[in-house]
């Protein structure tokens, strides 16, 4: 069965009462009863219990009838509302195109070529290649038969670079897809794959050049794939010159931006936060700024499909820079939204236990793990390994501060049992001599104030340089710096981030 509750349930209270409008609108007899459907799907109301309450009898047949065709409308309302708001760029070109086309049968060449070259400036812009491909086509078809057609050999050699544009397009989004199916198996499975090796012989199998970057859209595209190598190698501070170089160039080169604004929004969150992970915070702020500003652009079109992500990075942002309450007070702002990506809302939810956790707060943390009662494999799915890990491992160390130490022994023993192989494979051991000092922690707190403790500690992890080290790894060993010196755990995590 369809799932129209879980649907309905992330409707903003305007789209509830404008969803209601539609079916009255639609409704022709008065005994309908759609509208009462939906409200009682929107209280959530047992389901076993709802066709007694629209039937005063258990009439199955009916319900199910009854929601049927509730879905129906519901489809037919939510393609409506994508239609309403979206970008007219395409559908004006494609009138253009289709209105010139029909000058031209009447012979108006004049009046059909200036609209034609209108639809072709417009194109261009936004970077539309088969929209493009019709125009040059059009153009080519009727040139031999009107001096107001620019001259043959010009179309023909902005309509061979336009296919070669489109062509390079399509090869980049086919890469992308190969490339993130094999990545996948990094994030989401835990699989060790060369990815220097991925990435040439994909860019040779397609024919790709590594120096292509043709819109915001392959930029992304091409981000995503640095970006997703550097989250599981902790690289950073490496993919930084790539993406800054190629996005200044698109920018330089792009000066209509409409077309390609959802992308754009998300490179810049991509830039955002290579800066936040290499701990060049304000660098980070200055481009989620400009993100914010793209966002109440064209209408605040995706402002609301961005907010949860903006508004974490934001966050985090702040949060190590010292300003942790307004970090708090940024992430309980948009914790209870309607409407939301789960993958986002999720990193919000693990973000903010970690804020909670730094400041002591224990017993709000717990209370925010209470929502995650999913299976580690649920989760892996929505979000990958490496979140599940941040996740388990807070968990241990929070069950630790709150003394569930039975509790502990049994997380530590699974945890141990699935990822530890992974920690391995991976090369990042040092995760498993992280823990095995935390078990000594929680089994003999007095011991890790001793010389002997802080010098096993000392010689038994190998760290990188402060700018080229993982901020969230120095997050989860400033936990144990602070019990081994005595130390607030907030102060110093910030210490130990602090780039000079």
């Amino acid at each position: 069965m369809i799932a129209i509750d879980v649907i309905i349930s992330q409707f903003s209270t305007e789209e509830q009462q404008e969803f209601v409008k539609y079916l009255k609108y639609k409704n022709k007899r008065h005994d309908t009863k759609n509208v009462q459907l939906f409200q009682l799907l929107l209280a959530k109301y047992p389901a076993k219990e709802i066709p007694q309450k629209l039937y005063g009898k258990d009439n199955k047949t009916a319900y199910h009838g009854l929601r049927k065709r509730l879905w129906s409308s519901l489809v037919d309302f939510m393609a409506t509302q994508s239609l309403t708001h979206e970008v007219s760029d395409e559908l004006e070109i494609t009138k253009r195109i289709l209105v010139a086309r029909n000058l031209l049968l009447q012979k108006q060449f004049k009046t059909a070529f200036k609209i034609l070259d209108k639809a072709e400036k417009k194109a261009s812009d936004i970077q539309h290649f088969s929209l493009l491909n019709e125009v040059y086509h059009t153009q080519i078809q009727y040139a031999h038969r009107t001096n107001f057609a620019p001259p043959l050999e010009v179309l023909i050699e902005k309509c061979t670079a336009n296919q070669q544009d489109f062509l390079q397009e399509e090869k980049l989004n086919m890469a992308y897809a190969v490339i993130q199916e094999e990545v996948q198996k990094v994030v989401y499975k835990g699989e060790i794959i060369s990815f220097q090796s991925l990435i040439q012989e994909t860019y040779e199998r397609f024919g790709i050049s590594k120096e292509i970057g043709l819109s915001y859209k392959s930029l992304y595209q091409l981000a995503q794939i640095v970006n997703s190598i550097a989250a599981v190698n902790r690289t950073y501070f490496a993919i930084e010159p790539f993406i800054l170089e190629n996005y200044n160039a698109i920018s330089n080169r792009l000066k209509q931006t409409d077309k390609h604004l959802f992308y754009h929004i998300k490179v810049l969150y991509l830039i955002a936060n290579i800066f936040f992970r290499k701990k060049e915070f304000a660098q980070s702020l200055t481009y989620l700024e400009r993100m914010k500003t793209a966002m109440e652009q064209q209408k605040q079109r995706y402002y609301k499909d961005s907010l949860l992500s903006y508004q974490c990075l934001l966050a985090l942002n702040h949060n190590y820079l010292g300003n942790a309450q307004k970090a708090i007070q940024l992430l309980e702002e948009v914790i209870d939204l309607k409407k939301y990506d789960l993958e986002a809302m999720l990193d919000v939810h693990i973000s903010l236990i970690v804020l909670y956790f730094q400041q002591g707060e224990f017993k709000k943390a717990q209370k925010m793990f209470s929502k995650f009662y999913h299976t580690d494999k649920w989760y892996e799915e929505k979000t990958g390994v490496d979140w599940v890990i941040k996740k388990n491992l807070i968990e241990l160390l929070l069950h630790i501060e709150l003394g569930n130490i039975s509790y502990v022994d049994s997380r530590f023993t699974s945890f141990q049992r699935k990822y530890y192989p992974f920690f391995r494979k991976s090369g990042e051991a040092r995760v498993i001599t992280f823990l095995k000092f935390v078990k000594e922690y929680y089994h003999a707190p007095e011991t890790v104030t001793s010389a002997e403790f802080h010098t096993a500690v000392a010689h038994s992890f190998q760290w990188k340089e402060r700018v080229e080290e993982d901020i969230f790894v120095m997050s989860f060993y400033a936990w144990l710096k602070a019990k081994m010196n005595k130390t607030d755990l907030y102060q110093t995590t910030l210490e130990l981030v602090k780039v000079e």
